[in-house]
């Protein structure tokens, strides 16, 4: 018996084909993310490796991204 897919499968396979690079299976999203996780253990090293700010590291990390991208 053949399964339906659901909408938001639908929707993030819409989404990852949109997003494909001619570099092949990596997306946009994917090289983001690794850019981003890079810079925030940046910013948490630059700190002194104090655990607890994981989310701040990686908040700034997006802010600096997006500015980067406009």
């Amino acid at each position: 018996m053949a399964t339906a897919k659901t909408g938001r499968e639908t929707k993030r396979k819409e989404e990852e084909a949109r997003s494909t690079t001619d570099e092949g299976s990596v997306t946009f999203d994917e090289r983001g993310r690794a850019e981003i996780e890079s810079r925030a253990y940046e910013i948490y090293l630059a700190r002194g490796a104090v655990h607890g700010y994981d989310q701040d590291d990686w908040l700034q990390a997006e802010r600096e991204f997006k500015e980067a991208q406009s």
